[in-house]
């Protein structure tokens, strides 16, 4: 689907790279044209442990000097299919990000902000609202830093919740169990659990019963030591449940869980494609789906899965981005163009300089981001941190 009319042409691709915190780097590219009209995207490929540079670089260098009318050339001038996005993670990545660039690149053509393209894109009616909701997650800022391990008690947990309610988010999202990891051989809650479970209790220790509380397990569990675990965690009022398990990799045992459990269970982070994430919710694999911009095809593909499930049923959706502020800005303009119910994902504190990243500054207010005027984005990496933080090169 395009905008009749209206083409980009690439020509140059740019990566870049900003040291954020300890280990942690944010990868980004730039694709741009002849007349100085670029977009960018994230790449940040923390989670699949490889890079996805070189691929990105191949896949680009079949769409310089062809007209690109949608974001969806990518995939048709590569001759890629669906069935092997759904299964390679490094394509799906590479694919992402380079359908993200494209259409931040096609809406700055048009010289309208993302959200509305992709509005019109769709032939949905026009919005103008102007900022996005979030929710903070707090587990990146307890991460090691330039000094090396961070202290992950309790009291750090706690402090780290209150310093964000203080800040104005209304939901607090933390990974509490990193200890833990699945085959256990006794039932009920694993010892492993339990500093976990003291985590969330001096959360809940320190902010008002109407914060929403999010636990993520980062799929630390089976079948067995989940339903325990959710049982404790319920009983402490917590709000969601997210991928105690795999739900991609273990279906059969999210739905179990997901049948046993009294909160919504989200996940699916690592998905690619509409039809995964109607397939997730429709066989009660989850309650909650969360594509992420870098891994299910984009802000047009984020925008399709939100929009169509929303339609389905309210509060199914909601974007998973612990990461910088560029694939932040991408998922708040899909999650404003689907209309969303529950609130986006955002990594809080990883640093103090994180705003400055992007020209115009990111502005996060009483727990909402934003959304800078201007065509696409609105906003872009400022050149100076990358000279002083991180660099820039091409392949």
């Amino acid at each position: 689907m395009s905008i009749s009319g209206e083409w980009f042409i690439p020509k140059n691709l740019e990566f870049q790279k900003i040291k954020v915190r300890g280990p942690t780097e944010w990868a980004t590219f730039s694709l741009s044209d002849s007349n100085g009209i670029s977009g960018q995207a994230e790449i940040t490929s923390t989670q699949i442990g490889v890079s996805v540079t070189s691929l990105i670089a191949k896949l680009a260098d079949n769409l310089r000097g062809k007209k690109i009318s949608s974001d969806y050339d990518v995939i048709s001038f590569n001759n890629i299919s669906e069935k092997s996005l759904e299964t390679n993670l490094p394509l799906a990545t590479a694919v992402s990000g380079l359908r993200s660039a494209l259409s931040d690149a096609l809406s700055r053509q048009l010289r309208i902000p993302l959200f509305l393209y992709i509005r019109l894109l769709m032939k949905d009616s026009e919005i103008k609202k102007s900022k996005v909701k979030l929710y903070a997650n707090i587990n990146r800022s307890m991460l090691p830093n330039e000094f090396g391990n961070v202290q992950r008690t309790p009291e750090i947990f706690g402090k780290m919740a209150k310093k964000a309610v203080e800040n104005g988010f209304k939901t607090i999202k933390c990974a509490p169990f990193d200890e833990c990891k699945p085959g256990y051989k006794k039932k009920g809650v694993p010892a492993e659990a339990e500093i976990g479970l003291d985590r969330v209790r001096a959360i809940k220790s320190v902010v008002d019963p109407e914060i929403n509380l999010y636990i993520d397990c980062h799929s630390r569990f089976d079948e067995n030591s989940a339903n325990f675990i959710a049982n404790e965690l319920i009983d402490m009022g917590i709000d969601w449940f997210e991928e105690p398990v795999d739900p991609i990799k273990e279906k059969l045992i999210s739905q179990k869980i997901v049948s046993n459990c009294n909160v919504p269970v989200a996940g699916g982070e690592m998905g690619y494609g509409l039809s995964t994430f109607i397939d997730l919710i429709n066989s009660n694999s989850l309650d909650i789906v969360m594509p992420d911009i870098k891994f299910c095809g984009g802000v047009i593909e984020a925008y399709r899965i939100g929009k169509e499930l929303e339609n389905i049923k309210k509060g199914t959706v909601s974007i998973h981005c612990p990461s910088g502020p560029i694939s932040l800005l991408a998922s708040a303009h899909a999650t404003l163009a689907f209309g969303n119910i529950l609130p986006l994902e955002h990594a809080v504190y990883e640093n103090n300089w994180r705003h400055k990243i992007l020209e115009p500054f990111e502005i996060i207010t009483e727990g909402n981001l934003k959304i800078p005027d201007g065509e696409g984005l609105g906003a872009k990496i400022d050149p100076a941190i990358i000279a002083f933080y991180g660099k820039k090169w091409s392949e």
